[in-house]
């Protein structure tokens, strides 16, 4: 009779909060876009680094900015730590095997 093997998750042991990539990895490098908009004015830009994006954090418009390669946990970690994004939220980014779309776009208003 044949055994059933159990994967055990990558995330097993580790404390809540740590940022583990779960799922496929569906961009060789990181992109980075930011969308910059109010009722008068819309600004879309391509991003070199993610740190291009710090300095819409403080400005009135809303500021959306897209990261197309989430398994770069360095990256994910700085956005984090820059807009004050909880932990377990940034777990829950990482994690996208629980979606189809390996994408987070984090809008600031």
């Amino acid at each position: 009779m044949p055994r059933l093997i159990k994967k055990t998750s990558k995330k097993a042991g580790l404390s809540p909060g740590t940022l583990v990539h779960i799922g496929e990895i569906k961009a060789e490098t990181a992109k980075f876009s930011l969308i910059n908009y109010d009722p008068q004015q819309i600004q879309e830009k391509e991003l070199a680094t993610i740190d291009e994006s710090f300095p819409y954090k403080d400005t009135p418009p809303v500021t959306w900015i897209n990261i197309d390669g989430l398994h770069e946990i360095d990256i994910i970690q700085k956005i984090g730590h820059q807009f004050n994004i909880h932990p377990l939220t940034l777990e829950d980014i990482v994690n996208t095997g629980q979606r189809g779309n390996c994408r987070f776009n984090f809008v600031r208003r």
